[in-house]
């Protein structure tokens, strides 16, 4: 595989968390009817902080039928009815990763030996003994893993529920080429995968109610690839009614590496030895086997499809079409929480160490390989000029900005501008866009964070002089694993949390699940005494977002996004694109005014 296609996958592999827990409990079975019958799951008393408690869990509930087959590459079926009483006390089958390589990184490290294309389920997790007394909001979790691997059973949110005393639901859904082939005829029409979470969300509209959840106080989450799903959903109009909050953490529809064009799948094709352009194209897919459907020649993603994905996400947001106007409407009328961690670029400083020769993370660089390596990596990345002279433009602006004039060989200072390069370039513009867009409509509440707590040991690895939140960090604290024995992550265990982590991790629990209940993070618990703090609502005028951080205070609200960094990757650049561009003297929805946007 060509090394240029190599980085283009391994950036788009952001990986979420699989988290696995081993202990001995006692089930006891515990049963549920519904309208599609009876589901048989079970109830198990958990540790959460040395406390006992509680909990219904419900497994490998299928919301679609099998994808094999003719149903390969095809939209999701809605399940027919249960003959008897489904078993749901089990951990299902997951959907295939896109590469075999994935596979045995998912069976070796992780545990993960079941796949199947039958494998669209969803787990419930209920924090209470299923009474009609106990309804509680819903939070439907929704994985990352860069649209090419991942499974929801990896996922363990029992001290979330419990905590935060709210339903977690975690879904499957189709990743790789099972999850987004599209064919340029439209034979296979894509975005499966964003398909197959629509028709989880409607699931659970229709039956949580079951399950002594609310219906009308549903909230999806998702993070890193997960994140830019849920804000693919939250621009489907057809998702009225079915959920009214979002939580996206670290990733967005509108960042470079949500959407794929449809044109870099046609070497998949060829590859599999079927010609895109034939008629017998569906039957030459489809007879195949899935294990000989993988591959690693390309990357697979969301695309704009026409119908899913009416048009880019940005133009969508930041547009006034009618043709979109829909799509724009139900995001401004959701309540949305979107952030980052503050080393989230972090992900790809391995892509800048095999790049540069060197055989470890902790390496220096030099104003040379800043200028002649790493820009250009970035530029080709994550903005992909479409000629060359929009590239060396594209090489210019950033060398110029991410360089510390006053001091322009300092290795410490050139490895914080690539950190800072890297955040923006993949995570926080993204993320600056997208509150940005919401918060004009004013309609919805907007809340904008940066999660920044000094973890004891990062899921991805960090230079040993750097300290902070690697990309999936979150992860720890959203679901509770400090709160939680026995713990094995990513292959590894016996993590030794502080008691600053613990805090920091009923901090966000509390805010995730307060924003579930009443679309504000700080209500009805009180965050402050974990925080020291509120949370206020983003403003265009402000821009205040909040630091999370092992040490909350006052201090923690901050007033603007690194300003300055954000006008270059939302004004700058688009302009210095559409200058290049043959459409050139279209308008500029951006409206670049450098005496009044770019500014420190």
């Amino acid at each position: 595989m060509h090394r240029s296609e190599r980085i283009r996958m391994l950036i788009l592999r952001i990986l979420g968390v699989l988290a696995h827990f081993s202990f001995c409990v006692t089930q006891t079975p515990v049963y549920v009817n519904t309208k599609v019958g009876n589901i048989m799951g079970f109830q198990e008393h958990i540790s959460l902080d040395g406390e006992q408690k509680l909990i219904s869990k419900f497994l490998g509930i299928p919301f679609a039928e099998s994808t094999g087959g003719q149903n390969r590459f095809r939209k999701p079926v809605p399940k027919a009815p249960f003959k008897g009483t489904f078993d749901a006390s089990k951990d299902p089958a997951s959907c295939y990763p896109q590469s075999e390589q994935d596979t045995a990184l998912s069976k070796n490290e992780y545990g993960i030996s079941y796949f199947s294309e039958d494998c669209l389920t969803l787990n419930i997790y209920v924090p209470h003994e299923l009474r009609a007394n106990d309804l509680r909001p819903v939070m439907i979790w929704v994985f990352g893993g860069g649209f090419t691997q991942g499974t929801a059973v990896s996922y363990k949110p029992e001290a979330l529920a419990l905590f935060g005393d709210v339903i977690v639901v975690t879904i499957n859904y189709r990743i790789g080429m099972f999850g987004f082939l599209r064919d340029p005829k439209g034979v296979f029409p894509g975005n499966q995968g964003l398909w197959d979470q629509h028709l989880a969300f409607k699931w659970v509209h229709n039956h949580i109610e079951n399950f002594f959840g609310y219906k009308d106080e549903i909230t999806i989450f998702g993070e890193s690839a997960g994140a830019a799903s849920v804000i693919f959903q939250a621009l489907y109009p057809e998702n009225e009614g079915l959920f009214k909050r979002v939580i996206a953490e670290s990733g967005s529809a509108v960042a470079s590496w949500a959407i794929q064009k449809v044109s870099s799948f046609e070497k998949y094709f060829y590859d599999k030895k079927c010609d895109p352009n034939s008629n017998t194209l569906a039957l030459c897919l489809q007879t195949k086997t899935p294990i000989s459907l993988q591959s690693n020649v390309t990357s697979f993603g969301p695309v704009i499809d026409g119908d899913f994905v009416i048009a880019s996400p940005i133009d969508i947001v930041n547009g006034n079409s009618t043709n979109t106007a829909r799509a724009r409407n139900f995001f401004a009328s959701l309540d949305i929480i979107v952030g980052v961690n503050d080393k989230d670029g972090a992900l790809i400083f391995g892509e800048f160490q095999y790049a540069l020769n060197h055989s470890t993370l902790d390496f220096n660089i030099t104003k040379e390989e800043f200028r002649n390596t790493v820009v250009p990596f970035i530029v080709d990345q994550t903005l992909f000029p479409e000629d060359n002279e929009t590239k060396v433009a594209f090489e210019k602006v950033l060398t110029f900005s991410y360089t510390d004039w006053n001091n322009p060989d300092n290795y410490v200072s050139i490895w914080q501008h690539v950190t800072d390069m890297s955040n923006d370039a993949t995570f926080f513009s993204p993320a600056s866009q997208t509150v940005n867009a919401h918060v004009r409509f004013n309609v919805g509440k907007t809340y904008l964070y940066e999660f920044a707590v000094q973890t004891s040991s990062n899921f991805i690895p960090l230079p040993s002089w750097m300290k902070g939140s690697n990309h999936a960090d979150d992860l720890h604290f959203i679901f509770g694993f400090p709160l939680r024995a026995n713990i094995s992550v990513f292959g590894s265990s016996n993590y030794n949390y502080s008691l600053a982590e613990k805090h920091a991790s009923y901090a966000i629990m509390a805010m995730w699940s307060n924003f579930a209940k009443s679309g504000n993070p700080n209500l009805p618990m009180d965050i402050t005494k974990f925080t020291n703090t509120t949370w206020p609502a983003y403003d265009m005028t402000s821009q205040r977002y909040f630091r999370i951080s092992d040490q909350m205070s006052p201090a923690s609200i901050i007033e603007g996004f690194y300003p300055k960094r954000m006008a270059l990757w939302s004004d700058l650049i688009p302009e210095i694109r559409r200058q290049h561009s043959p459409y050139k003297n279209q308008p500029d929805i951006f409206h670049f005014d450098p005496s009044t946007e770019f500014v420190g």
